[in-house]
């Protein structure tokens, strides 16, 4: 799969892309997005589970639904949805921070907003692993708190890091994708290496963590790489993040 967005600021649909136009947009501030920031979905991530996402963004009513939008999602099979062109910007951050030297009070009028399909931070529960809320009954006091079988990860999709935090694992098929996007959007936006590697947790690290260390740390260099090039001046993890898949 080749990718190259249009003048229109949309991939072309088909051959691993499903376009599903989002009403949820907004107004940039510069002529083209001066980023791309990555975002993880949460959640248990079942069949279907990125598209359905996607389709449920596509309309918007006011005081009823979050209000969040991103430009893509890679779900875990390596589909690409695009929900908005790159011409416009989108509800994915909704916080201020800087780009390029100018302060803007809400970053999403100078990004674009790519989601991935992934489960995010793990607990382990009872011998099994769970993503968040993690429990049915989150509010109850801690010794009657019940993991909730809703949000049960595999786990042969869990990895532990050296330090002990456990994360969903992402697939080769959406890396493959993704890698092949990020090319497609440093193109597209003609931008460098470091516009391309922000995160969600950059901008809002009280609140989020997403897309999470095992993306942060292993798999988006690896694809910053792929597309760039070895970052000579890059801050070098060495030793790699040693990751062990669970048992």
């Amino acid at each position: 799969m080749s990718l190259s967005f249009g003048g229109d600021g949309w991939l072309p649909a088909g051959s691993g892309v499903v376009l599903v136009p989002t009403v949820r947009t907004c107004r940039l501030e510069v002529d083209r997005p001066l980023a791309v920031v990555w975002h993880g979905t949460g959640g248990a991530c079942r069949a279907g589970y990125g598209e359905r996402l996607a389709r449920r963004i596509q309309t918007y009513r006011r005081g009823v639904d979050r209000p969040a939008s991103w430009h893509l999602l890679v779900a875990r099979d390596g589909t690409i949805y695009q929900s908005a062109p790159l011409a416009a910007g989108t509800w994915h951050v909704g916080r201020p921070g800087q780009l390029g030297g100018r302060a803007f009070r809400n970053i999403n009028a100078a990004t674009v907003g790519v989601e991935l399909e992934n489960p995010g931070r793990l607990a382990r529960l009872d011998g099994r692993y769970y993503c968040w809320p993690y429990y049915g009954n989150p509010a109850a006091p801690r010794h009657e708190r019940r993991p909730d079988p809703r949000c049960e990860v595999p786990a042969r999709n869990a990895v532990r890091l050296t330090d002990g935090a456990v994360f969903a694992t992402f697939t080769p098929a959406q890396e493959s994708a993704a890698t092949q996007l990020l090319e497609a959007l440093a193109s597209a936006l003609d931008r460098p290496r470091a516009a391309c590697a922000y995160t969600h947790r950059q901008f809002d690290p009280g609140r989020k963590e997403d897309p999470g260390r095992l993306f942060e740390e292993l798999i988006l260099p690896r694809m910053l790489d792929l597309v760039f090039g070895p970052d000579d001046d890059a801050t070098e993890v060495s030793p790699p993040p040693d990751f062990a898949a669970t048992a």
